[in-house]
């Protein structure tokens, strides 16, 4: 970052929220000032020492030039290693798509890619503290997370830095409410630009098999709703740019709260199975076998419409996952603005829930060898 400093500027990177292009200004640098964190213009030439300005330089942010959609920034690292790859969560309010990204987070933290070679830090250490206290700590005991709130704007909700055989990349997540994602114009502009897709599919809206009332009624989803399909599938995939009749952007289809059908085959086969096997790559056949055991299960009960992924993008794979492990459950004599209060009793226990995410690293090339193109399976 110092060679930035002494005029060795790299090449412009994109802004994942707003898609226009900018370089490193140090003329636009802020820093956040504690205990707020709100962000104050810095002029990195004031601080003379090297080893402490380049760790000022990895907490600041740069102020991005476009302020059209209102100010936005990004923090500086995000723009000094490599090109960023951004995912974007894909569902409706209430599939899980909080939990999932926050149960993504826990096992990362645990070291659950090292086995594959995959390091992780994160891009800005204050932003991503505050998704672990807000979501990650609170998931871990027991909590039931809330809806993400709807926005005008979109950035992203947390990042990571990412190496892979000596190569760095940022890695940014995208957690938007399900109501923004049904809209048109600035909150889902950022989808015409994003690197890879996880669609969420919740077990029990999507599957109207007679075992799922009981976690229905207990969830509080009324039986009309149920295979009710999603219409943020279509709307982000109506908006996907195409080469011809189908997107290059790489996907994967998760059946998320796969824990209410935990005693069904193949679910309980694949959930027993644990995380894929380690290694250098993701195993290409287990990746097919789980993405074919996956298409089959939603196609045999009623739930073709979540399947459109497959259809139209190019690279797709399909995952049996649960975030939490368990439903949660009423908490007597504890209410929340929304009524009783719920809590996962015991703790939470994620399974395969990192592997859509290594799915994707394959497809976008952070690993090798690339898992096989899926198409109606």
């Amino acid at each position: 970052m110092d060679d930035v400093l002494a005029g060795e500027q790299p090449r412009p990177i994109r802004c994942p929220s707003c898609l226009e292009d900018l370089c490193f200004d140090p003329r636009r640098l802020f820093l956040p000032e504690p205990p707020t964190h709100e962000l104050k213009p810095w002029e990195p030439g004031e601080e003379t020492n090297a080893i402490r300005r380049r760790d000022l330089l990895n907490q600041a942010f740069l102020k991005c030039p476009n302020e059209r959609p209102g100010e936005h920034f990004l923090p500086v690292p995000y723009l000094s290693h490599g090109t960023p790859l951004s995912i974007a969560f894909v569902g409706q309010s209430g599939t899980g798509k909080t939990h999932l990204l926050a149960a993504m987070m826990a096992e990362i933290g645990r070291g659950g890619l090292d086995p594959y070679g995959i390091h992780c830090r994160s891009v800005n250490t204050v932003r991503h503290q505050t998704f672990l206290s807000q979501a990650v700590s609170q998931l871990e005991a027991g909590l039931v997370l809330p809806s993400t709130d709807p926005v005008s704007f979109v950035e992203f909700t947390d990042a990571l830095l990412v190496t892979v055989g000596g190569r760095t990349r940022p890695v940014a997540f995208f957690d938007i409410a399900g109501e923004s994602l049904t809209l048109s114009g600035q909150s889902t502009q950022f989808l015409l630009g994003v690197d890879a897709l996880i669609f969420v599919v919740d077990t029990m809206r999507a599957l109207r098999m007679p075992q799922l009332v009981p976690a229905r009624e207990s969830a509080g989803i009324g039986h009309g709703l149920a295979g009710v399909p999603d219409p943020t599938f279509s709307t982000v995939l109506d908006r996907l740019p195409r080469d011809g009749d189908f997107s290059d952007v790489p996907c994967a289809v998760v059946l998320n709260k796969c824990d209410v059908l935990r005693f069904e085959d193949p679910i309980d086969q694949w959930l027993r199975s644990g995380p894929p096997a380690g290694g250098k790559s993701v195993d290409p056949q287990e990746a097919y076998e789980e993405s074919r055991d996956v298409y089959a299960f939603l196609a045999q009960h009623g739930a073709s419409a979540w399947l459109r992924p497959v259809h139209d993008c190019r690279r797709c794979t399909l995952h049996f996952v649960s975030a939490t492990g368990m439903s949660p459950t009423t908490v007597p004599g504890r209410t929340d603005p929304h009524g009783p209060r719920k809590a996962f009793v015991g703790g939470v226990r994620p399974r395969r829930v990192l592997g859509p995410l290594l799915s994707l690293f394959t497809m976008c090339g952070l690993l090798d060898p690339p898992v096989p193109q899926l198409m109606g399976v």
